[in-house]
Formats: C-alpha cells, structure tokens, sequence
C-alpha cells in the first residue's frame, strides 16, 4: 500500500493546527484485501470471537461514515508500516496523523476537552496515566491482549495497562548503546554502564544532555535509581562525552565518523540511521539495559470511535508485531512465529534495569535532574 502525506489545518479554538495526513491509496498486493470487501484476518491468528468483535466495529465505523483516525503521538516514522497494514487489512479505514507532545499535547488535548471539539481518536505518549487522570482518554478494554508472565517482577504492571482499560502498551521501546562500525570492532565494546567513565573513552563519546527532558534523562534515571552508575560514575563519563543539545545531533555525531560510541541510545533510531546507509549498529550489555513503555490510548470523545477501537486491538496482532520488530522495538507479547530481523532476543530474554511505575520514576528524575544539570554541560 502506498500513502501520501499532506498538511491539513485542523482549527481548535481559533487556531489552525497542522497535521500530518496519511491518505491510503488502492492496494498493491501486499496482503490486504480489496477495498469494500471487509476485514482481511488472514494469518493473524485471531480467534473467532475475537474476529467477530471487530468485524461488528469495523462495519459501525464503515456505516457512520467516521472512518480517518487521528492519532496524536510525539512521533510516527516508526509506525507508518503498521499504518499502513492497518489500512490494508480494514479497507475504507484511514489513518491521519497528528506530532504532539509535552506542553502543546496538553494545550491541544484540554481545547478539545474545552470546546467539544475533538480531533484526535488515538493518543500515544509515555505518561498515559497523567492523561487518563485529566480526562482525556477514556476506558476501552481491548479484545487482543494478554499479560506476559515472564515480565513479572521486572516490569511494573502500570508502565503496561493501567487496570481499568485506560491505556496499553504493545511494545517498548530499548535504550542501551550503539557504535560506528568502521571505529570500533565489537570486542572494543564496553561490557557495563560505568566502564564508559575510563580514560580509554576519552572525547570518544556522545549524547544528548540529560538535563533536559528526553530519552536520556529519563535512561540515566532508571540507571542511577537502579544503582548500575553512581555520581562519581555520572562524572567520570561527563569527562568523555561531548554533549548535544538534540539525540539527533548525537547520532549524526557517530553516523559520520566523529565519535564511534553514543550510549543511551534508542534502538529505533540506530535501526533507522543503519537503514538510510549509516555504519552503525546496536550494542545489548549483558546486564543492565533499559526500557520504556509507550501507551496508546482511546481519546476522550473520540470522534471515529469504533475505528480507533480497532486499530488500538491491530497494534497487538503479529502483523503490527512483526512491524515493531522491524523498526527495533521489543513487542510485549511476541508471538512465537516471528523473531527479529537482527537477531535480537524477545524482550522476556533482554536483561533490563527493572522498569518502575511512573509513580517512582517521576520523583526521581526531578530529584536527579538538578545533579544532571551540574555534571553535563553542552
């Protein structure tokens, strides 16, 4: 399936707000079914009940004629393959997409609430709990989802639903470190977190400064909550590192031959560089890597209701799997079938620093970020 994007002007209380667009076109073969012909779940394995659930949602979108869902996210590259496969698979169903987050998010979404006006029909960001108490999302109990036991006791249930159907988590995403390749050879590669404060990592590394929010704080967080780096750690590898004010400039930095080591990094965005030709690749540490959730959730006052409904279940069928497989995320539940393209273990098989609700997470990151601030300078 091809998509072509435009930028529409989506008006909430006075003021023209752009989004980005996807619009389907016919498909070209690549598994969905012809359009107006109904569902296609073929090979997704899906049982019959659950096929029926989201048919009866599939034809009540298809009738009210709300079909385009809107998904506001602080990023979509990743997901434009699983857009797409949703597309495929539900003809007629449209995605559209909107990039917000932090403080415009929350002026967007409390205009909507405000004025009755409602756009978005589906909200992805880390913090689905602080959205859920505002009243921006509203309750939907999925038809596709089951606990993975073997994350128990390593990841807070919390950071994957919620408990009362406000939010879900299909994947998360993996923080740990990657290298130019035609630098390093893997055997140069350190084995743990506080090995990068030696001098043989002098001006050889890379990151954005985690004294602002980002990736990188929210990693070295969990690292310094878990106890894997200490300050005096934290200051030893401020002495190696050239900061950056952007994860971007940071992997460009390494993309380029500049530095051949970026730790904190997300595996989306290594993928994605190696993708696009660059020689870098990802480096897993035995022990102690790190993990986020991302939560997707049914908008308060959804305006295509029974479409969002069945995109939030697509996200956790093997299709959009085997999608976040490729773009370098970790599935929460990965079906047995599929395994990465990289090689990498399934996420139950990844040593991780526990991942702690956000109730814990938040504290601590206010309680470090000043120590950040003093450490990293750009």
């Amino acid at each position: 399936m091809k998509l072509t994007k435009r930028i529409l002007p989506i008006a909430i209380a006075g003021a023209a707000i752009p989004a980005l667009v996807l619009t389907g076109c016919s498909s070209d073969g690549g598994g969905g079914a012809a359009a107006g012909s109904g569902p296609d779940f073929e090979g997704l394995g899906l049982s019959a009940e659950v096929e029926e659930e989201l048919t009866a949602l599939y034809d009540e979108a298809i009738e009210s004629g709300q079909t385009d869902v809107m998904i506001y996210a602080g990023h979509h590259d990743e997901f434009v393959a699983i857009y797409e496969g949703f597309e495929a698979r539900f003809p007629g169903l449209t995605v559209s997409t909107g990039s917000y987050y932090g403080a415009e998010l929350q002026s967007l979404l409390e205009a909507e609430n405000e004025t009755g006006r409602h756009v978005a029909s589906v909200i992805s960001n880390p913090n689905g709990d602080r959205y859920a108490e505002q009243g921006f999302v509203q309750p939907y109990e999925l038809a596709v989802w089951e606990v993975n036991p073997a994350l128990e006791g390593r990841v807070d249930p919390t950071q994957l639903t919620d408990g009362e159907h406000m939010y879900y988590s299909p994947w998360t995403l993996m923080f740990n470190m990657s290298y130019n390749t035609e630098l390093l050879d893997e055997a140069d590669l350190p084995a743990t977190w506080a090995e990068l404060g030696g001098s043989e990592w002098n001006d050889k590394l890379t990151f954005m400064n985690p004294g602002t929010p980002g990736g990188t704080m929210t990693t070295l967080t969990q690292l310094v909550n878990a106890g894997m780096l200490t300050e005096d750690d934290l200051r030893a590898i401020g002495a190696n590192t050239k900061i950056v004010a952007t994860d971007q400039l940071a992997l460009q930095g390494i993309s380029s031959g500049e530095f051949p080591l970026q730790p904190l990094s997300a595996t989306t965005s290594i993928i994605n560089a190696a993708n696009q030709g660059a020689p870098v690749e990802v480096h897993f540490l035995e022990e102690g890597n790190v993990i986020a959730t991302e939560k997707w959730m049914l908008a308060n006052g959804a305006p295509a209701e029974a479409a969002a409904k069945v995109f939030l279940n697509y996200l956790h069928t093997v299709d959009a799997q085997e999608q976040a497989l490729k773009s370098g995320n970790f599935p929460t539940n990965q079906d047995p079938s599929l395994t990465s393209p990289y090689g990498w273990p399934a996420l139950e098989d990844v040593d991780f620093v526990t991942l702690e609700p956000q109730e814990v997470l938040r504290p601590a990151m206010a309680e470090y970020t000043p120590m950040f601030q003093s450490i990293f300078t750009e």
